[in-house]
């Protein structure tokens, strides 16, 4: 009896336990959707070797900075970043906005005055760019992406091609060292896509003038598909010929007929028509 008592305290406690467990998983069962358009300024998730930027080995993990949503903060902007001795600049700032529910995305970022102090052991300088930005455009035409890289130098890293947003992906650095993904251009399986004007891959490793590991992104916007009937020009109309004179149709009963002033059916010629019966 005992025993018996035992087992079915048990089996009532799971019961609800079970369905407190089945409401704490329903619900990442069904992932909220992506914004329709998103963008952040920058972000870093690196762990620098000992040395670099003249100091300890350090790891750095800030998260999306100056970050904006279509669902959410529709602009942000942040001032005199220090991010982390990584990079500096004047401003970072970044919008997303939609038409509607299901009209227009444009999402946009960009940095001013930066400098890449954490690559300047490999350029011989500090890398600078007086404008970094990226910005996506979405309509039921489709989706469209660009970059901007304005007076950005490398050094020793290698030059760009312009103009940069001609020129998607482009990939400069050193092998095993550092890799820069310039106007880098993802597409995502559920049709959006993002767009990273700067991309800056620490590749770790043991060879001489390691950095460390990890990912700095430089203006990132994202835009998804839109629904929504793609714009299309009117159909073009063929011009039509002047038609040419044919034979007059047959008059019947009840039709005007134009007869010469003068005619017998005139009388006295003051009428030039009269209605046939």
């Amino acid at each position: 009896m005992r025993s018996a008592l035992l087992r079915g305290r048990t089996v009532a406690v799971a019961v609800p336990a079970l369905a407190l467990l089945a409401t704490a998983v329903a619900p990442s069962a069904f992932a909220a959707q992506s914004p329709a358009g998103s963008a952040y300024g920058a972000s870093a998730s690196v762990s620098l070797l000992p040395g670099v930027l003249g100091g300890k080995g350090i790891t750095v993990d800030t998260g999306k900075l100056a970050s904006s949503s279509t669902e959410g903060q529709a602009s942000a902007q942040v001032a005199d970043v220090p991010l982390k001795g990584l990079v500096t600049a004047t401003a970072i700032s970044s919008s997303s906005k939609q038409d509607g529910s299901s009209g227009p995305v444009d999402a946009k970022a960009s940095i001013v005055d930066a400098a890449l102090p954490v690559l300047a052991p490999l350029a011989g300088s500090t890398p600078t760019a007086r404008v970094i930005s990226s910005e996506c455009k979405s309509t039921p035409d489709g989706i469209t992406a660009s970059a901007d890289l304005a007076d950005l130098n490398l050094g020793k890293i290698g030059k760009l091609k312009l103009p940069v947003s001609a020129n998607p992906n482009q990939k400069l650095g050193i092998d095993g060292v550092v890799q820069v993904i310039v106007n880098e251009q993802i597409k995502h399986s559920d049709g959006s896509l993002t767009v990273n004007a700067l991309h800056i891959k620490l590749l770790g490793g043991d060879v001489t003038g390691a950095l460390g590991k990890g990912d700095i992104v430089l203006a990132s916007a994202t835009c998804a598909k839109v629904a929504g009937n793609p714009t299309t020009a009117p159909p073009t109309t063929q011009p039509t010929e002047p038609s040419k004179p044919g034979t007059p149709p047959a008059q019947g009963p009840g039709q005007v007929k134009v007869v010469p002033v003068g005619a017998p059916e005139t009388g006295d010629g003051t009428l030039a028509a009269v209605t046939a019966r």
